[in-house]
């Protein structure tokens, strides 16, 4: 089971990659929360709303943010395509470079 910290990491990055599919009352509300920092009581009281207004928000930006990385899976290709390049800067055999630039180039190649 994932700490705090790792779910607000996951939520930042996935709120990055599909944050404009969300509302854009939800999208300000997770941005103040996973991306500036703010609370759940901060946010409350600047939009002047109920904490559990906030609440309810975030847990259901979360899980449509959830469910748009179940079906395109951009943050786990994302993740791959990172660990690649670490991967392919590290790596000083020609031949081995090469197949790790041909496995990047499948994940971006590969459609969504």
């Amino acid at each position: 089971m994932e700490n705090e910290l790792q779910k607000k990491e996951k939520f930042a990055q996935l709120l990055l990659l599909y944050g404009k599919l969300l509302t854009e009352n939800i999208y300000h509300r997770m941005e103040m929360f996973y991306l500036d920092d703010y609370s759940i009581t901060e946010i409350s009281q600047l939009e002047e709303v109920s904490r559990n207004a906030i609440f309810e928000s975030l847990s259901h930006g979360e899980k449509q943010l959830s469910k748009y990385e179940k079906t395109l899976q951009l943050g786990k290709r994302n993740q791959k395509i990172n660990t690649l390049l670490d991967q392919l800067s590290k790596e000083e055999d020609s031949t081995l470079r090469q197949t790790i630039i041909d496995e990047i180039k499948g994940e971006l190649g590969y459609g969504i």
